[in-house]
């Protein structure tokens, strides 16, 4: 009797073991859709008439199988599920499948759907934004933030980042975006929502003024040392004298070929190798013009001036050179460009300023086309 009572009393504390252990091995499902950025992903600009495809992958990360998953997309029709591979599957532990979105514009705007995928249990479900924009970037320096609006001009915010300190030059890449602030002298980064805001993200710069960014590299004027900076995109490998021999630096551009810089002091435009050889200070030589801002595109270059209102223009070897290409309102300090217009700052009096806009042939100029801005100094606009 007592080895019978002992058995069962052995057999009950096995099970009691086997419970919970079974419970953790199951764990609960998770899921998330790739690629993402803070739950959302941009296609940016897409002409009228044009489609981009997507293809996500979602995953189960968690302990159990999701149950059998249903996917819906909610939103503008401009959105389409093209083709789902995770309908009606149940993905189990460290399991994948993919869903391809495309977005196909009929009008011009910006564009928003919801992929949302979810299967039987209540912790197997996710959702992702889908938008359809892009957006221009510039700098307010008096009140120390980064301004945002779509690309039409529309929803802009003058404090879409706060917590700059007097920010000069701003640039943008397909994950962040990044700005100069002047005092204390650093290069900030954060999320393309504006978010995770690092106003240190680069320290020890001189005096910077402008920012630009590639695949591989961030890089910025250091006008008090005369020198163009660089380091990795993540923020290592910093190199403060990565271009030396310039004389005031204060813009800078880059595109899959050079380096290019606006010279205050010799009112000249240079240029380099990527990897920062063939300096050449005077690649454009300027008369009666200090230039500022700096933009570079497939064809040409282009520059803000202190001393003439006009933006000026060049061929990317360097010739043709145009100092009163497109006349404009107000002093300009920053300009950027994409595959249609041409952007700048506009500041009229302290504290008033805008962007304006124009077509790349330089018609079509609107000094107003963002108001509301306070002495803008960089502007920039999201790749294509």
């Amino acid at each position: 009797m007592q080895r019978s009572i002992r058995t069962i009393g052995a057999l009950a504390a096995a099970v009691v073991l086997l419970v919970p252990a079974a419970g953790q091995a199951a764990g609960q499902a998770a899921l998330a859709f790739t690629p993402s950025i803070n739950g959302t992903y941009d296609y940016r600009t897409v002409d009228v008439g044009n489609t981009a495809s997507q293809t996500f992958l979602l995953t189960n990360s968690g302990g159990s199988a999701t149950g059998a998953l249903r996917v819906a997309l909610t939103g503008s029709e401009a959105f389409t599920k093209t083709a789902d591979a995770c309908t009606a599957t149940s993905l189990g532990p460290a399991k994948s499948c993919t869903v391809t979105v495309a977005y196909s514009p009929t009008a011009a705007g910006s564009f928003t759907a919801t992929l949302t995928a979810s299967g039987r249990k209540a912790t197997a479900t996710t959702s992702l934004v889908l938008i359809g924009t892009r957006h221009i970037y510039w700098s307010n320096v008096s009140s120390g933030t980064i301004g945002r609006a779509d690309l039409d001009g529309q929803n802009a915010n003058q404090s879409f980042i706060t917590g700059a300190s007097a920010p000069n030059g701003v640039a943008v890449d397909s994950s962040h975006i990044y700005w100069v602030n002047f005092s204390p002298a650093t290069i900030g980064r954060a999320d393309l929502d504006g978010q995770n805001a690092n106003q240190s993200f680069i320290v020890g710069a001189t005096g910077p003024r402008s920012v630009a960014v590639d695949s591989g590299h961030i890089y910025w004027t250091n006008l008090d040392a005369n020198t163009i900076g660089r380091a990795d995109l993540d923020g290592q490998n910093v190199n403060q004298s990565f271009i030396t021999g310039a004389s005031d630096p204060f813009g800078v551009a880059v595109d899959s070929q050079h380096i290019y810089w606006t010279n205050l002091f010799t009112e000249t435009i240079g240029r380099a190798d990527l990897d920062g050889l063939s300096a050449n200070q005077s690649f454009i030589t300027l008369s009666l013009v200090s230039p500022r801002g700096l933009a570079v595109d497939s064809g040409h270059i282009y520059w803000t001036n202190i001393t003439l209102e006009p933006i000026g223009r060049a061929d990317l070897d360097g010739l043709n050179v145009n100092q009163l290409f497109m006349a404009i309102g107000g002093e300009s300090n920053g300009v950027a460009v994409d595959s249609g217009h041409i952007y700048w700052t506009n500041i009229f009096f302290p504290g008033i300023g805008a962007i304006g806009r124009a077509d790349l042939g330089g018609l079509n100029v609107n000094d107003n086309f963002i108001t509301g801005a306070n002495n803008p100094i960089g502007v920039a606009v999201d790749p294509n």
